[in-house]
């Protein structure tokens, strides 16, 4: 069983080759949101307003070594800022070298809670930590939720918690057909027997209710393959949480059903795991991961999985994404209520492998229907650290309704320079101590045993 561990796809570093300083985090209004791993996002809505991503553990070689599911925050959904990771500190009973992945985020009443996949090929588990902020600190529960033995089925990862108010319902699985498993009030552990809803084509799991619909989101195909995989979604409906979930024909999930949402294109191979977020005006949104063919893999050999996000239409009853394909529903852009927003822009794609200056602008936008006046600035971080210094001292900006304004930014990172991942935040908002928006551009100066961008 193949388990897509973060640990398994570790960048291998060494001194032999510097490769160039490349953005890793994209304009507004672009696939991809996420540069360069954003592997199986979960994505909430925090008591802040704000967006809280969560993704599979991984090896960034940003100097902070393995990251054991890292967090991405954002304002629009568009421009994503690192910060930071679940856990700092492996919980004592996570096996030795094992990090966690395909988290599975919740927020209620005040809680924030995150399922994530973790184990050994033979007796896969399901983890729980809580927090009571979207960052942490994470409390780990201290054992498994329930581990493949514990609920007598194979596959037991990519965990999601279906909650409608009075139990719990995980689903979950991965190649070994998909279950839904009754959890304890608490969701601490199984508190019934497993259901069979999809066969064994499908991992990556995702139930959103519409219009009276329970509709099971599927991932199909080996995700990381590079440009050799077939990874992509499928959907079935069902008027019940436990099935039968069928597609658009009628054919069942358990027996060969499933309609197509999202497959590769010319540009990007392998789209897939996914979750939904609704932004201000009701619309759907899909969150999702998937390969630029251009750039399959890291310089270290690790395959790329950058994070995407594209509307959803509701079209006699089943969800369409666009052609089909990643990035197809451009340049339509989630509508978040706001009184200002920000984005980091630059053309800079390549710098020379012996360092060179990010040049940047922060762009400011005042929304469509109000005029806007307040601060605008730039700070950055270095691999070394997560604290931030400023780079671009607070300025004043005065907007009128849909205007927008760009101030230029650089950053220079010389030859000698540490290799890690850079990023540049740009912030707006009434003055530097309550920002109110941000956009965020990351730089990557990183050694390699081979040059391969």
């Amino acid at each position: 069983m193949r388990t897509r561990s973060a640990t398994a796809q570790r960048w291998v570093l060494s001194a032999i080759t510097v490769c160039a300083i490349a953005a890793v985090a994209a304009p507004a209004h672009a696939n991809p949101v996420v540069q360069p791993v954003a592997a199986d996002p979960s994505v909430i809505r925090a008591a802040d307003g704000k967006f809280y991503m969560y993704t599979t553990g991984d090896d960034w070689g940003d100097g902070h070594g393995t990251h054991d599911m890292s967090i991405f925050t954002s304002d629009d959904l568009e421009s994503w800022k690192y910060s930071g990771d679940v856990f700092k500190n492996h919980p004592s009973w996570h096996p030795a070298g094992k990090v966690g992945w395909a988290p599975d985020a919740h927020y209620k009443n005040g809680q924030y809670s995150l399922y994530y996949a973790l184990g050994d090929p033979t007796n896969p588990c399901i983890g729980l930590a809580t927090a009571q902020a979207p960052t942490g600190p994470w409390t780990d529960l201290g054992k498994a939720v329930l581990c493949a033995k514990d609920v007598g089925v194979e596959g037991t990862i990519d965990p999601f918690v279906w909650d409608d108010g009075t139990s719990k319902t995980m689903i979950v699985g991965n190649f070994h057909g998909i279950y839904a498993i009754p959890l304890d009030a608490a969701g601490h552990a199984p508190a019934g027997k497993p259901v069979q809803i999809a066969d064994k084509r499908f991992e990556a799991p995702y139930v959103q209710f519409h219009d009276g619909y329970y509709y099971l989101f599927v991932s199909a195909g080996n995700c990381c393959r590079d440009a050799n995989t077939a990874y992509r979604v499928l959907v079935g409906r069902s008027s019940s949480l436990t099935g039968p979930y069928v597609d658009r024909k009628g054919t069942d999930l358990n027996n060969g059903g499933g309609a197509l949402v999202l497959a590769g294109s010319d540009k990007w191979a392998g789209p897939g795991h996914n979750s939904i977020i609704t932004d201000d005006a009701g619309t759907d949104w899909i969150v999702y991961h998937a390969i630029p063919r251009a750039r399959l893999e890291l310089p270290s050999g690790a395959q790329r999985r950058e994070g995407m996000i594209d509307r959803i239409t509701w079209a006699d009853g089943w969800p369409e994404v666009g052609d089909g394909s990643p990035s197809s529903t451009g340049p339509e852009v989630p509508k978040i209520t706001s009184p200002v927003k920000v984005s980091v822009v630059s053309d800079d794609a390549q710098l020379p492998a012996s360092g060179g200056t990010v040049k940047a602008a922060l762009r400011i936008t005042a929304p469509a229907d109000a005029a806007y006046s307040g601060k605008v600035w730039a700070n950055y971080t270095l691999p070394s650290s997560t604290k931030e210094a400023t780079l671009l001292q607070p300025q004043d900006v005065a907007l009128q309704p849909g205007q927008s304004v760009d101030r230029p930014i650089t950053f220079t990172v010389d030859s000698n320079a540490s290799p890690g991942t850079y990023e540049l935040i740009g912030y707006a908002g009434p003055s530097s101590d309550q920002p109110v928006q941000f956009g965020a551009l990351m730089a990557q100066k990183a050694t390699s045993v081979a040059n391969k961008q």
